[in-house]
């Protein structure tokens, strides 16, 4: 990317952003204060991610049986040798990695299903703090 081309994204993005700040008016049609669409879920495109998570799992849990039986032969193979302690160590560092990424997984996935709560709760809690406004006796009513 060239400077100029860096130079242009920011200013875009800067001009961008200066227009959206509506503090003394209402939201516009399409919801939000900047004309976007609020804020969504798309429950069919979590369950798809939800989906391929438990397939890569599948998949790592494959690829490091794979690498278990492979790792067991060569260390026996080179029994004795650096290269068998060698092949040791890296298979047991592989094992943690594999883990490590089993258990990311396994919390992206619980993440993504529990997505579309939290931005209830997010809600529930926004429609709680102004509700407790005070905004004092209506004009329009006797008093």
């Amino acid at each position: 990317m060239a400077w100029d081309e860096w130079e242009q994204l920011k200013a875009d993005a800067l001009a961008r952003r200066q227009g959206q700040m509506r503090l003394d008016s209402a939201a516009a049609a399409g919801g939000g204060g900047g004309g976007e669409p609020d804020l969504k879920t798309n429950k069919t495109g979590q369950k798809s991610a939800v989906a391929a998570l438990d397939d890569i799992q599948r998949g790592t849990d494959k690829a490091g049986s794979h690498a278990d039986e492979s790792s067991a032969v060569a260390v026996r193979e080179f029994a004795g040798w650096d290269t068998g302690a060698g092949l040791k160590d890296a298979h047991a560092e592989w094992e943690l990695q594999v883990k490590n990424l089993k258990g990311r997984l396994a919390r992206d996935q619980e993440a993504l299903k529990g997505s579309h709560g939290h931005f209830q709760y997010v809600d529930y809690g926004v429609r709680s703090q102004v509700a407790q406004i005070d905004t004092g006796p209506d004009p329009r009513r006797k008093a």
